[in-house]
């Protein structure tokens, strides 16, 4: 059996340590966003000690942070991060490319993150997280229930300070509409925010591991974002079938569809905006724009095209409109 060196476990256990503070800040509104970072350290002990190491200081870190604030809190970072940045740190120990990494973790990320709400809903409901996992679409719908009718309560009161009803009421209907939608769209937000989760993870530990002096393997330049001829057809061909779907009105795949359509726009819209950059640096560089003004442009621009990046980006499958794929005709010269 393979020992743990005393390098490894003293850089365990301080990685492990300062994972436990960042968890702290768990309950901490405006420094939650800290917790999205959670995994980075994990994913530094992967890189340089291995997947068990990385495993043990995650385990070590949330016990820290049951005993600094609930034991709910280390259970649900432990539950959603633990994993992801074991296996990132693993798969950059072993040189897997970038892209196979972020989606990998991505999907992990995902499904810790469905996890994740499991256990908050099973800890707001007082549900068991087994019957939860069960009747998913139940406990959910029964959380979006609790949060109207905790609304509906609150705006009596307001009705009481003399607010019209008739404002208030149709205050409660666009809540309601945004609520059905925001429950409609879980999936598709839960995956795009494990892929974003993902990516942001990656470039800072690349970050800080190209400062002690690792070399990672990065993903490519945004601006040269792009897909690849082998599977241009078939993301065209998905667009293709969802429209079709659409235009039937196929009821019982309505929430499938719906959340495949949203990943798909957000993903025609990233790639529009790689293309949007890909010509806006090439601009400058043309006519040697000084950095402010390009940066200007590079902030402005995108905001004005936002309605059109989707087309921009699925314009630039179908006809490559930026060469980055020699073996594909058309082009800007």
């Amino acid at each position: 059996m393979k020992t743990i060196n005393t390098r490894a476990m003293v850089e365990g256990a301080i990685l492990a340590a300062l994972t436990a503070i960042m968890g702290v800040f768990y309950n901490v509104p405006v420094a939650q966003v800290i917790t999205m970072f959670w995994s980075v350290p994990i994913i530094i002990v992967g890189y340089r000690n291995g997947f068990k190491v990385s495993l043990i200081a995650a385990f070590i870190a949330a016990v820290l942070v049951s005993l600094i604030v609930t034991p709910i809190v280390g259970l649900i970072l432990f539950a959603t991060y633990a994993v992801p940045g074991a296996v990132m740190g693993y798969m950059m120990r072993k040189q897997f490319k970038p892209g196979v990494t972020l989606i990998t973790c991505g999907v992990i990320l995902t499904i810790s993150a469905a996890l994740q709400l499991a256990l908050s809903l099973g800890l707001l409901l007082g549900i068991n997280v087994i019957d939860i996992i069960m009747n998913l679409d139940t406990s959910i719908n029964s959380y979006f229930d609790e949060i109207y009718n905790k609304t509906s309560d609150a705006a009596q009161i307001y009705i009481k300070f003399g607010m019209r009803e008739a404002d208030i009421k149709d205050a409660l209907q666009r809540m309601d509409l945004m609520l059905q939608q925001f429950k409609l769209l879980l999936p598709a937000s839960l995956f795009a925010g494990g892929i974003i989760t993902s990516y942001f993870n990656f470039k800072m530990v690349k970050i800080i591991l190209n400062r002690i002096g690792c070399k990672i393997q990065d993903i490519k330049k945004f601006s040269m974002w792009n897909v690849k001829n082998k599977y241009k057809y078939i993301v065209l061909g998905v667009t293709f079938v969802l429209l079709l779907i659409t235009s039937q009105q196929v009821q019982f795949l309505h929430g499938f569809y719906t959340n495949i359509y949203m990943l798909l726009m957000l993903f025609y819209s990233v790639l529009g905006l790689s293309v949007l950059v890909y010509f806006i640096e090439r601009i400058s560089e043309k006519y040697e724009m000084q950095k402010p003004v390009r940066t200007l442009i590079l902030v402005v621009l995108p905001l004005l095209m936002l309605a059109i990046l989707p087309y921009i980006g699925m314009f630039d499958i179908a006809a490559n409109i930026r060469r980055l794929d020699i073996n594909t005709p058309g082009g800007a010269r």
